[in-house]
C-alpha cells in the first residue's frame, strides 16, 4: 500500500492538529476520516491514554475468547517465524480494540509496553486515535497505519498493519496486527496479515462445516466440565491454559479467572505438574497436600505434546479420597472387564460411537446407551466404566427385564431384616449400595415398573438409597450407566415412563449401531469371532473361505452380534475334520425382517387377582404423576373420591 512522503505526512499532521486544516489531497481517505472522528471524540493527540484493563477484566476476556486464541494461535506463530528479529511484534485484539495476546522481540516489546501495546491494553479509535487496530474496527477492512499517521503523537515511532477478523456467521470477532518501528516498515506486512487472517477465517468455517469435529469440540468441552476428577494444563512457562470445574473446586479457585495464571499462584506445583514439564516425566497416583485447603490429594500427570512430537506443556489429574474409598479395597463383581479395544469395528458409524463413548468415560455424568438386542449395550457399558476413574472399583449390571417386578426392588435398594417372610438375618445390602464408589449398568431400562422408576429418580436426584422396611437412608456415589432398546422418548408419550426420569438418564446418549447399518465390519468381527469360538471348542484349524464370508455379508442379521456368534458357532461345530467354514455350514435361524412372523407376547408366569391387578395400576399412577390426585384419577377413568377411598382400601400413601 503506497504512503505519502513521511514529510508531507508529518506537515499534514501538524496543520491538523495545530489550526484544524485537514489536507486531504496529502491523507489518504482512512487516514482523515479517522483523525475527524479524534477530533470529534476529544482524543487528545499529546496525551498518552492507557485504557488499561485490570487483570481480573482481562482474564475474563481471555476466557470469552478461547476459541478465537485457539483457531488463531498457530497462525499467530507462523507470522512471528516470518518476523522474527526484525523488530516487529504479532497482536490479536477482541473486537473491541482489547490486546488479548502479543508475540514479539523483546526488544520491541519493552518499548511498546509504555504506549500499552500489550495485553489488556485498548487500541480503540476512542482511546489511541488513530492507529491500525482501532481503524480497521471502524473501518471493516485491513488498515495499514504508517508513523505521522497516528492521531497521537506517542505512536509516531510505530507503523501497524492490521486485519479484522470474521466469523463464520459474518460477525467481527477480533483484530490481527503486526506492529513495529516505522522505520524498518515492509511493504509487504500488510499482505501477510491479510493472508493470515483470511487462514483463520478458513479455519472457522472449516470447524462449522465439518460437524463431527465442530460437535466434538463442543461435546469435549461440556464433558471436561463433568469429570468427576480435578484437570489442569499449563504450557511450558507455567501458566494454566485449561482447568475444569471440579479442579477449581478442588483448589478453591474460580476457574475462568486462574487461566492465564501461573499455575504456583493456585498451589505448590513443584513437586507434580512442574516437575513433569522440569523432568520430562510424568507420574502416577502421586500424593499431593493442599496446604492453604487442609487436604490431601492424589494426582497423575503427563506431558502435551503437539503433532511433531515437540513437549507444549504437560496436563495433570486430581482427584481426592474419602475415608471410605481409602480403607475400602475395590472388589470388581463382573466377570468381564472389556475394554473398548474388544468392541470390534472400523466402521465410521462405530469409530464415532467409540470416540463419544471414551469422551463419556471421562465424565460422571449418568450415560443412556440405545441399541437393538444383541448389538453389544453391556460391552459399550463395560468399556466405559473401565476407561472412567471408576474403573478399580465395583462394576454390577441388572437385567430389569429379567427380574420379577416384585424382587427387582430388593435387589436394587436391598431390605433390613424382618421386611418380610424369608428375609435374610441383618438385612441384605442392595445393588446401589454394593457398588458404591463405582458403577451400576441398568439393562433394559424401558422394562423396569413406574413404581421403581420413582425410586430410581430419587437416587440420581439425592445420591442416598433406603433399604426396604428402613427409614433411614444412605448416601452413595454411584455412576449410572442405563441401556434399553426401546425408544424411551415414544415410551414418555405413552405413558410407560417417566418423563423426569428419562431427562436425568439422558445426559450423555449413545447409540450403539445395528449390523445392518455396519456391514463393512462383518469381515472382521466374522474373524475375530471365529478365533475366538474355535478357541473355546479346540478346533485350532478352523479357516474361512471366502464364500462363507460373502454369505454372511448378504444376511441381515435381525439378532446382530448375538445371532452372528450363534451362526458361526453352529458353523464350527458342523465343519469337518480340516476346519474349512463354507457357505453350506450356514444356517440362519432367524427371519429376514420382512418374512418374521408378528412377536408373541409372552406369557406371564403369574397371573394376578383383580385386586393385586387394581393395587398396583393405581401405585404406578400415583408415581407417574407425582402423587397429582386429579391427573392420577383422570388417567384411571376414575373420579377423586373413588380414588381417594381405594388408597384407604388398599394402604397406599403418598410419598
Amino acid at each position: 500500500m503506497a504512503h505519502h512522503s513521511l514529510v508531507t505526512i508529518q506537515k499534514a499532521w501538524n496543520g491538523y492538529i495545530e489550526n484544524g486544516v485537514l489536507d486531504v489531497q496529502q491523507l489518504r481517505p482512512e487516514v482523515a476520516n479517522s483523525w475527524k472522528r479524534c477530533r470529534n471524540l476529544n482524543v487528545n493527540p499529546f496525551q498518552e491514554v492507557d485504557g488499561y484493563i485490570n487483570q481480573l477484566e482481562l482474564r475474563e476476556r481471555l476466557y470469552n475468547k478461547q476459541h478465537l486464541l485457539k483457531v488463531a494461535r498457530p497462525f499467530m506463530d507462523s507470522l512471528y517465524n516470518f518476523v522474527k528479529g526484525s523488530g516487529f511484534q504479532v497482536v490479536l485484539t477482541d473486537e473491541h480494540g482489547f490486546l488479548l495476546e502479543v508475540l514479539g522481540d523483546n526488544e520491541i516489546v519493552s518499548r511498546t509496553q509504555n504506549v500499552h501495546l500489550c495485553p489488556g491494553g485498548n487500541w480503540s479509535e476512542a482511546v489511541k486515535g488513530t492507529n491500525a487496530i482501532g481503524t480497521a474496527i471502524i473501518e471493516k477492512k485491513p488498515v495499514q497505519i504508517y508513523a505521522w499517521e497516528h492521531y497521537c503523537q506517542p505512536h509516531h515511532f510505530l507503523t501497524c498493519s492490521a486485519a479484522p477478523i470474521f466469523d463464520q456467521d459474518g460477525e467481527l470477532i477480533g483484530v490481527l496486527d503486526i506492529s513495529g518501528d516505522y522505520r524498518v516498515a515492509n511493504a509487504h506486512t500488510l499482505g501477510m496479515v491479510v493472508a493470515a487472517v483470511n487462514a483463520i477465517e478458513n479455519q472457522f468455517r472449516l470447524l462449522k462445516a465439518t460437524d463431527k469435529l465442530y460437535m466434538a469440540y463442543r461435546y469435549s468441552n461440556a464433558l471436561l466440565e463433568n469429570m468427576s476428577d480435578g484437570l489442569i494444563s499449563i504450557n511450558n512457562n507455567g501458566i494454566v491454559t485449561e482447568i475444569n470445574a471440579k479442579g477449581g473446586e478442588i483448589f478453591g479457585v474460580n476457574p475462568a479467572l486462574v487461566k492465564g495464571r501461573h499455575v504456583d499462584q493456585i498451589f505448590n506445583a513443584r513437586a507434580s505438574i512442574l516437575q513433569v514439564l522440569s523432568d520430562g516425566a510424568g507420574y502416577e497416583d502421586r500424593e499431593i497436600i493442599i496446604e492453604k485447603m487442609g487436604k490431601k490429594i492424589y494426582s497423575s500427570a503427563s506431558l502435551l505434546r503437539d503433532d511433531a512430537g515437540g513437549v507444549i506443556g504437560a496436563v495433570a489429574v486430581f482427584r481426592e479420597m474419602n475415608n471410605r474409598q481409602l480403607v475400602k479395597r475395590p472388589t470388581i463383581l463382573h466377570s468381564h472387564c472389556y475394554t473398548f479395544d474388544d468392541i470390534i469395528g472400523e466402521s465410521m458409524a462405530m469409530v464415532a460411537h467409540k470416540t463419544w463413548a471414551r469422551l463419556a468415560a471421562a465424565s460422571s455424568s449418568t450415560v443412556l446407551i440405545n441399541g437393538e438386542s444383541g448389538t453389544g449395550k453391556e460391552l459399550f457399558a463395560q468399556a466405559i466404566h473401565n476407561a472412567s476413574p471408576r474403573k478399580d472399583r465395583q462394576f454390577i449390571a441388572i437385567n430389569c427385564a429379567a427380574l420379577p417386578e416384585n424382587l427387582i426392588e430388593s435387589e436394587l435398594f436391598g431390605y433390613e431384616e424382618g421386611t418380610f417372610t424369608g428375609a435374610k438375618r441383618g438385612g441384605q445390602a442392595g445393588k446401589f449400595e454394593i457398588a458404591d464408589g463405582g458403577t451400576i449398568f441398568l439393562d433394559e431400562i424401558g422394562d423396569m415398573s413406574l413404581s421403581v422408576q420413582a425410586k430410581l429418580l430419587r437416587v440420581i436426584q439425592e445420591k442416598k438409597v433406603a433399604r426396604i422396611g428402613s427409614a433411614s437412608e444412605r448416601p452413595v456415589d454411584i455412576r449410572i450407566i442405563a441401556a434399553t432398546h426401546k425408544d424411551l422418548a415414544a415410551e414418555v408419550q405413552q405413558g410407560n415412563f417417566r418423563q423426569d426420569l428419562y431427562y436425568r438418564l439422558n445426559v450423555l446418549e449413545i447409540r450403539v449401531p445395528s449390523l445392518r447399518e455396519r456391514t463393512e465390519d462383518l469381515p472382521l468381527l466374522t474373524e475375530h469371532l471365529t478365533r475366538k469360538i474355535a478357541a473355546k471348542l479346540g478346533r485350532t484349524e478352523i479357516r474361512i473361505q471366502d464364500g462363507f464370508l460373502r454369505e454372511i455379508q448378504l444376511h441381515s442379521w435381525p439378532g446382530n452380534i448375538r445371532e452372528l456368534e450363534n451362526a458361526i458357532e453352529r458353523a464350527i461345530i458342523r465343519a469337518r475334520e480340516g476346519g474349512l467354514l463354507t457357505a453350506e455350514l450356514l444356517d440362519f435361524h432367524s427371519q429376514e425382517p420382512s418374512q418374521a412372523a408378528p412377536i408373541q407376547e409372552a406369557k406371564p408366569t403369574r397371573i394376578k387377582s383383580l385386586r393385586e391387578a387394581e393395587k398396583d395400576n393405581i401405585s404406578e399412577a400415583l408415581a407417574f404423576y407425582e402423587g397429582n390426585i386429579l391427573k392420577a384419577a383422570a388417567k384411571l377413568g376414575i373420579g377423586r373420591n373413588t380414588l381417594y377411598r381405594k388408597m384407604k382400601e388398599y394402604d397406599i400413601y403418598l410419598a
